[in-house]
């Protein structure tokens, strides 16, 4: 897991950025920090940035909101090679491929500090609270996609707790996308099909929010003990897993 002190750094370093550069749209990131922005098809990418040309990559198949988060995303990446201390400290913590993962795990909370600035993000949190129904707030506010809307959210959260979208298809409930809260192990693989009998499909069903003690449905088909709070808007249902503090963190059969 990625150190709380290295997580900090990385959103002074994005709280940096947006004083100097309070511009959002990929084209001003770019600039903001000298790079060149091309488009193209990157395959499964998003994109890439290439520091020896200085020139960030950005699939032009995504959205304009994914193409802002990208963007944000690969930012983050030269920010973080452009401070020499924090780079030593990743490489002395991380080897390998945990060294890979963590620097991603750090470009999506700098990108996430980048577009939605802490001080606007919890004043909407004081308002609408840091619940499911947060997550399409912050979607309309701050103009980011529902999955980075989500790792936001997940980020502000205290303890073990997984923020999602779950999308219906036909009769079926899956995971659309989701992210974890910094002390949750165990992540929600997307894809992951919900039980009928669990209470998303039950604020589906009906239309409406709900909150009720049940359990997080993990696709090897383990569950954990959590409380499910749930917002539905037409065929998608907004979701917090928050784990109790007193539940173990191996997973129940």
């Amino acid at each position: 897991m990625v150190l709380f002190e290295h997580k900090t750094r990385v959103r002074e370093l994005a709280a940096e950025f947006n004083l100097s550069h309070p511009a959002r749209e990929p084209l001003d990131l770019a600039a903001a920090i000298g790079a060149k922005l091309e488009y193209g098809d990157l395959g499964d990418k998003d994109g890439a940035f290439d520091p020896n040309r200085n020139v960030i990559f950005i699939s032009k198949t995504v959205t304009l909101e994914r193409q802002r988060f990208t963007m944000a995303h690969e930012v983050t990446h030269a920010l973080i090679l452009a401070d020499v201390d924090l780079l030593s400290d990743l490489h002395d913590a991380y080897q390998g491929d945990d060294l890979e993962e963590a620097i991603e795990i750090l470009c999506n909370v700098g990108a996430s500090a980048i577009l939605v600035p802490e001080a606007e993000l919890e004043a909407l949190l004081q308002k609408y609270g840091r619940g499911a129904r947060a997550i399409p707030r912050i979607v309309k506010s701050f103009t980011i996609s529902r999955p980075a809307a989500c790792v936001v959210l997940a980020q502000s959260l205290e303890g073990k707790a997984i923020v999602g979208v779950l999308r219906s298809k036909g009769n079926m409930l899956e995971v659309e996308f989701s992210a974890r809260s910094s002390e949750m192990r165990y992540p929600l693989s997307n894809g992951t099909i919900i039980p009928e009998d669990h209470p998303a499909h039950v604020a589906l069903e009906t239309g409406l929010p709900l909150t009720d003690e049940s359990y997080i449905p993990f696709r090897s088909g383990k569950k954990m003990k959590a409380v499910v709070d749930a917002h539905p808007e037409g065929n998608v249902v907004f979701v917090v897993f928050t784990v109790p503090e007193k539940e173990t963190r191996e997973l129940k059969p």
